[in-house]
């Protein structure tokens, strides 16, 4: 259905809810696009670059939700909800609807005008292959999946070529192999500068038949307003700032891509992947290039998914939670902290749940008395409700992932997908051992005097 209806809250909106909270520094001066990243690390907000040396047309923007407080704010929830906020989307899709114009249309480059050096694409680490798009909303389709959305890396490698980072397992993976296995290329559309709804969407492991854009209507609320692209079968975000347009070259996991700022915060390692042939560049006529910031935006954006998809992994296991946690210790994605009303043996019965969970490698489970957001708190509990040779738990052989480098992808070869061990530690009230026997310790008369009154 097309609708020319008013148009769904973008990118440009969450810069607003950010202005208009103090959490958006505007740069005034000009920047060169290779400094961005560097002065993105210093700043204690999220960064607005008005003016970028060498591209009059264009400004950049990043670090948006650098911080569970950022991310907060652009899902309009408070900092304890992002999880429970994010669930609630997931599981109320909204279909997203067609508009006949959009803005990441306003300008249109095809055959000699296609160049990606003229988008300023920026350095953002040092020992990086080139430099990275990195905030970007992939879509594709597949004749018996339908429509695939997800997030992956492009490095910079010729005005119309780039690389793409899909070594790990992932529906689009499972798409480009099926469209190699039929020696054809994959087409492909890559959006920049959306809502980040959009970029939570395409990180969550949804069914391989769900339309992710469903989701992020959910999230929304409302539809996500989508456009048909120019040159290839797929519609995209309408109101993102910049969309790429071509296909995934059927030649497999062969050219070199990396190194990179991997958001486990190390520098990857060189990689092969598939190569990426731009056909057509659209965008906005006063276009932001929006730069997420590794690996603090990747891991924040990763949080309400996996905190989300353990509360269901939870639930589904017939244990009742009571708080998660996804610490950014862990990347906000491979430890998941959780406080349980807990029943007999549903200490186990969480861990073996949580560690379901996409590559959550350690998984700890608490009481509800303890508060998991206090590492004090939880190493008391982990200290005092621990026996190692009864608590603990190993699985071996579980699903890892490339840039973990305890998993010694670099010896698998071209296209090998790792493995992992994963550790679940049960810190609830062991089995036949009294609550009464963790009473804390209060001190004597604390409420009937206050220190106020003897200065």
């Amino acid at each position: 259905m097309v609708d020319s209806g008013p148009m769904s809250a973008g990118f440009r909106e969450v810069l607003k809810q950010l202005d208009d909270a103090g959490e958006l520094l505007r740069l005034p001066k000009t920047v060169d696009a290779r400094h961005v990243s560097a002065l993105m690390a210093q700043a204690p907000q999220a960064t607005f670059f008005e003016q970028i040396d060498g591209y009059p047309d264009w400004r950049m923007a990043g670090a948006l939700v650098s911080t569970r407080k950022r991310l907060a704010l652009a899902m309009g929830c408070p900092e304890a909800a992002i999880a429970t906020t994010f669930e609630r989307g997931v599981q109320r899709p909204i279909e997203p609807r067609l508009v006949e114009r959009a803005p990441c249309q306003e300008v249109v480059w095809t055959g000699d005008d296609v160049d990606l050096t003229r988008i300023p694409i920026p350095m953002m680490h040092v020992k990086d292959g080139g430099p990275y798009i990195s905030a970007t909303v992939v879509v594709a389709k597949d004749p018996e999946y339908g429509r695939n959305v997800g997030s992956y890396r492009l490095m910079y490698r010729t005005p119309r070529e780039t690389g793409i980072d899909l070594v790990s397992s992932s529906d689009m993976r499972v798409y480009y192999q099926r469209a190699l296995d039929a020696g054809r290329p994959l087409e492909i559309a890559v959006a920049i500068g959306t809502h980040p709804y959009e970029l939570l969407a395409a990180s969550y492991k949804a069914p391989i038949a769900v339309d992710e854009f469903a989701i992020a209507g959910g999230l929304h609320g409302a539809p996500v307003d989508l456009v048909r692209c120019r040159t290839v079968d797929l519609e995209v975000p309408a109101n993102a700032e910049l969309v790429l347009e071509g296909e995934l070259l059927p030649m497999g996991w062969t050219a070199d891509e990396g190194p990179f700022g991997e958001f486990s915060h190390i520098t990857g390692e060189v990689k092969w992947n598939p190569i990426f042939r731009v056909r057509a560049i659209t965008h906005r006529r006063d276009p932001i290039f929006y730069v997420l910031q590794m690996p603090w935006e990747n891991d924040w954006l990763a949080a309400p998914v996996i905190e989300a998809a353990g509360l269901q992994a939870l639930r589904i296991a017939s244990v009742e939670p009571v708080a998660i946690r996804a610490p950014v210790g862990g990347c906000c994605y491979w430890t998941l902290v959780a406080s349980i009303k807990k029943r007999p043996g549903e200490g186990k019965n969480a861990l073996l749940a949580l560690l379901s969970v996409a590559e959550v490698k350690l998984a700890i489970v608490t009481d509800d008395d303890i508060d998991i957001y206090d590492p004090d708190d939880l190493d008391w509990a982990m200290t005092f409700r621990v026996q190692a040779d009864q608590d603990v738990l190993v699985v071996s052989g579980a699903r890892g992932k490339h840039i973990d480098p305890s998993v010694r992808a670099a010896a698998l070869g071209k296209g090998g997908l790792p493995t992992t061990a994963k550790l679940g530690i049960d810190a609830t009230i062991p089995e036949g051992v009294p609550r009464s026997h963790y009473e804390r310790l209060r001190y004597f008369a604390k409420d009937a005097v206050r220190l106020e009154d003897y200065r």
